[in-house]
This record gives C-alpha cells, structure tokens and sequence, in this order.
C-alpha cells in the first residue's frame, strides 16, 4: 500500500509541473482569438479564459452576462489543425414548471349492499404538485453552424451560462501536425459593449 502511494505521488510530481508549464505557456492566447475589435465598441471581458488541452478533453465555464449588453464568444487554438474545428455550446439552466405526482392509501367507507352493512376498504389517492426544476436549455450550438468559432448576441436579460466545450479527437495524423496525446492551447475570447437602444429619441 506504501509503495503504491510512493508510486502515486512520484506520478503527480511528474506531471503536474507538466500541466503547469502547459498552462503557463497558454497564456494571453485568448487575446489572439481575433483582430482587435475596439472600432466598434468592444471591449476585452475579464471572464475570457485559457487551458491546455489534450484531444477528446471536454471543459465547463460559467459566465455571467447582463442586460442591455452586446456580447461576443470566439475559440481559438494554438494549433492550426484546431482552428475552425472545436466545438462549444452555450447553455442555461432555466426554471420550468410540472407536475409532481404522489401516491398515498386511504381508508374509506363503503356500503355493502350483500350484506346491507358498512365496510372499511383501502384505496389509492393521488395527488399533484405544480413544482419548479431546473432544465438545461441550449441557447446556441456551433455544431449546427459548421463549428463556426464565434457568436455575437445580445443580452435581454442579467442571467448566467454555461459555455461547454469540447476539443475533437483528430487522431494520430502526421498531415495535422498534432499527436493524439499532445497538449493544446485553447482560448475563448469575451468581448461586450453597451448595446444600441431600440425606438425614437429625443
């Protein structure tokens, strides 16, 4: 037992230092994801992000976004044999209603006309419950959209989402330049900026 946690934590001093140069050498790659875009107003979010990822590896990040802003999502790779090719999901969690059902016995009375008395008899009562749960609904797909790496969209509302991404599994193929075990960087750029007021103003 000693000898498989030596073993263990020899594993985890190896490679974490690894995964913490990988991610330090992924720095800043999420600022790259596109040409700058500051001629119309967008400005660079804080709840941009970035990773190092192997091929096949999935991640979550929740973000909030607030009403009345313009918001704009691009992934972006260090690897060219990515680009165009890694897939995400936006994705809420919205409060839906439905009915609870719940099945109890009770005891009631009723006449028995054979033997003109009153008998005792068990029967089954159900009984519902509007209830509220929280049902994962997708907001966008760029699977739907040839992988497209970028989505703009306008916030009608303060609410929080779930970007869900997952980086494809190219396989061991010398024309892609990428190993099937070899780490990638992965960025996904936010920007916002102060959406455009709809209607008449004076």
């Amino acid at each position: 037992m000693k000898s498989l946690v030596k073993n263990s934590l020899l594993v985890l001093a190896l490679v974490l230092p690894f995964i913490s140069n990988a991610q330090e050498e992924c720095r800043g790659i999420q600022r790259f994801c596109s040409p700058s875009h500051k001629k119309s107003g967008m400005v660079y979010n804080g709840q941009s992000v970035f990773g190092a990822f192997a091929q096949g590896d999935t991640a979550e990040v929740s973000i909030v976004v607030y009403k009345g802003m313009d918001y704009r999502i691009v992934l972006c790779s260090g690897d060219e044999a990515l680009d165009g090719k890694i897939e995400f999901k936006i994705v809420e969690m919205v409060s839906k209603p439905y009915w609870e059902e719940s099945k109890t016995l009770v005891t009631v009375e009723e006449f028995d006309a054979e033997s003109n008395t009153t008998v005792k008899k068990q029967v089954e009562k159900v009984t519902k419950k509007r209830v509220y749960g929280k049902v994962e609904t997708v907001r966008y797909d760029n699977t739907k959209y040839e992988t497209n790496p970028e989505f703009s969209f306008t916030s009608d509302k303060t609410r929080k989402l779930i970007v869900k991404v997952y980086i494809p599994e190219l396989g061991e193929d010398v024309s892609n330049g990428l190993e099937e075990d070899a780490m990638s960087c992965i960025g996904m750029l936010i920007e916002h900026k102060q959406a455009l007021k709809k209607g008449f103003r004076r």
